[in-house]
C-alpha cells in the first residue's frame, strides 16, 4: 500500500514583534502549536519575570525566593537576567524613571504593567510592551484583551484603526482551576482563527500566569509547580510569551519551551 504524503505547506506566517534592542522576537507562527510542518522556525516562547517597586503587592513567599534582592527593583531585575529570563515584567507603582533604569541595567525587553508608565525610552532605543490606556502614543507595543476571540479581534481592529501599529494580545488569567481551561481554549482559538485568516488576530499572544500566587499557597514550591503547570498549558495552547512570578516556573517554561519549540 502506498504511504500517504505527510508533508504539508505551512500557513502564512503570523506577525512578528521585535523587542528590546531588536534582538528578541516574538510571534511568527506558521502552524498550530507544536506541530512540525515544513518551514517551522523552532522558536520557543519568551519568558518574562515580574519585578515590582511595591513589595506589598507581591506575595511574600514569592518575594523571598530572590535572596533579598527584591528590596531593590533594579537588582531584582538583574537577578532575573542572571536566572535566564528573556525579559522583565515591571509592575510599576511609583517612579516611572525606573523603567529606563531597569532597561539600561538589563538591556532586556520590558513589559510595563501597573500605573500609567509616564516617561519611557523612545522606540528607537528599545521597543517595550505597555499595558493599559496610558500606552497609547508611546511608540511601543500596546496590548489588546477580551474574554473571547471575537472580543479580542474587535479590540485589535479598534486599536489599529486608531493608529496603533505594534500590538500584543494579552490573556491575563491562567490561574489554576476552571479558569485555566477557559484561558487555554481562548489562546488556542486565537491562534487557530489567526491562521485561518482573521488578520486582526495576527499579533503575538502573551499569557500572564502569575495569578497562581494569589490563591493563598503557604508553600513556595507548591505555588511554583502550579505556576509552571499554567505556563506550560499557555505555551502548548499557542502563547508566544508568558509572564511568571517565580524563578522555578520560569526555568521550567524555558527548558520545556526549548524542547518543544514549534516555530
Amino acid at each position: 500500500m502506498r504511504i500517504p504524503k505527510t508533508s504539508r505547506r505551512p500557513f502564512e506566517p503570523l506577525e512578528e514583534l521585535y523587542l528590546g534592542r531588536g534582538d528578541y522576537v516574538a510571534g511568527g507562527a506558521r502552524s498550530l502549536p507544536f506541530l512540525d510542518l515544513d518551514g517551522a522556525r523552532r522558536r520557543r516562547p519568551l519568558v518574562f519575570g515580574i519585578v515590582t517597586d511595591d513589595l506589598e503587592s507581591c506575595p511574600a513567599i514569592a518575594a523571598e525566593m530572590f535572596s533579598g534582592r527584591q528590596a531593590d527593583p533594579e537588582e531584582w531585575a538583574v537577578m532575573w537576567k542572571e536566572l535566564g529570563a528573556d525579559g522583565i515584567a515591571l509592575d510599576l507603582h511609583g517612579d516611572p524613571d525606573l523603567v529606563r533604569r531597569v532597561s539600561d541595567r538589563t538591556r532586556l525587553p520590558i513589559v510595563v504593567m501597573g500605573d500609567a508608565p509616564g516617561s519611557l525610552p523612545s522606540s528607537e532605543e528599545s521597543v517595550m510592551i505597555v499595558t493599559g490606556d496610558g500606552a497609547s502614543g508611546t511608540g511601543h507595543a500596546v496590548t489588546a484583551t477580551g474574554s473571547t476571540a471575537e472580543e479580542v479581534s474587535a479590540e485589535c481592529g479598534r486599536l489599529e484603526s486608531s493608529g496603533e501599529e505594534r500590538m500584543v494580545i494579552l490573556v491575563r488569567g491562567f490561574g489554576i482551576g476552571p479558569g485555566l481551561s477557559e484561558d487555554v481554549s481562548l489562546v488556542r482559538d486565537i491562534r487557530a482563527r489567526a491562521l485561518a485568516g482573521d488578520r486582526n488576530l495576527r499579533h503575538p499572544v502573551m499569557a500572564d500566569v502569575s495569578g497562581c500566587w494569589s490563591r493563598g499557597f503557604a508553600d513556595a514550591r507548591l505555588a511554583s509547580m502550579q505556576e509552571a503547570e499554567s505556563a506550560l498549558a499557555a505555551m502548548m495552547a499557542g502563547a508566544d510569551m508568558v509572564i511568571v512570578r517565580g524563578p522555578g516556573a520560569a526555568d521550567m517554561a524555558r527548558v520545556y519551551g526549548e524542547e518543544l519549540a514549534d516555530l
